[in-house]
């Protein structure tokens, strides 16, 4: 993992987002794309006006808009000298997960207030949109996660071709002392024998060298009700997955449960997309 893009609107959550893409980056000695798109005409034209009540066209508005943007994008910069963070100002009259998805990078961390937050760029809608569109993995970050250091992590799995994500999460998050705690979810009225999916579970953690392990095999109605119960009863820090994308089928791990995740999750979700 060499670059980490994190789109920002310099929003509490934004800032949040930014501090575990740092740490990220310090883990596996990456660079960050600091991202701030700004989609003309907005909304942020009217309230510099009320703000600042000075007569100017609505085109030196925005200039003013723009400069102070990048003086913003370079204020959260220098907050950390040890990580090269390079700063990206766009104009854009297209959307914003569609100008976020034109930089190409090995992940993406977003910030997202969930379902029922509204921002106009760090939105629920927007994080659900970017994890089903990227072709990287995604990180999103939400409200209530103040640091990187979750004491248990929760793997979602169902056993088939796709694990790379796990030796992948592994090696580039920094959750290597974390508790992880692998889970399969039966929404299918017991008709799996639980003691060999949990041995399955065993055997590919054990083939992977993971330690520090815990496995279970979850009742749940849905998919997207287990995980997130289950992540809630033993209080993890991170839920991670696997998604097919926008191309994709899978049994369980569809684009549509991990946007879900997404908005409903109040930790952050780590998505890896497996086209």
């Amino acid at each position: 993992m060499k670059k980490i893009l994190v789109p920002t609107d310099f929003s509490d959550i934004a800032n949040n987002a930014l501090e575990f893409a740092v740490e990220i980056a310090r883990k596996n000695g990456a660079s960050i794309e600091l991202l701030n798109v700004s989609v003309f005409p907005a909304s942020e034209v009217g309230i510099y006006y009320s703000v600042y009540s000075i007569n100017k066209s609505m085109d030196e508005a925005w200039d003013d808009i723009l400069k102070d943007n990048d003086l913003k994008l370079k204020a959260c910069i220098d907050k950390y000298p040890d990580v090269k963070i390079t700063p990206f100002l766009a104009e854009s009259d297209n959307d914003f997960v569609k100008e976020l998805l034109n930089h190409e990078a090995d992940l993406i961390v977003i910030g997202s207030h969930g379902a029922e937050g509204f921002r106009e760029i760090i939105s629920g809608s927007n994080s659900e949109e970017v994890v089903r569109l990227s072709n990287c993995p995604v990180l999103v970050v939400k409200d209530e996660t103040s640091a990187f250091n979750p004491s248990k992590v929760v793997f979602a799995v169902d056993l088939s071709k796709h694990t790379n994500y796990i030796k992948k999460a592994i090696d580039n998050l920094p959750i290597g002392a974390s508790e992880k705690h692998f889970i399969y979810i039966d929404n299918d009225m017991k008709k799996i024998n639980y003691a060999d999916t949990k041995e399955q579970m065993s055997k590919l953690v054990g083939d992977l060298n993971i330690s520090n392990t815990v496995f279970n095999v979850v009742e749940s109605n849905t998919i997207e009700e287990g995980i997130l119960g289950y992540a809630k009863e033993i209080e993890a820090g991170m839920i991670i997955m696997y998604t097919h994308g926008r191309t994709g089928i899978s049994h369980f791990f569809n684009g549509s449960i991990a946007e879900d995740l997404v908005n409903h999750s109040n930790i952050p979700v780590f998505t890896f997309v497996e086209n």
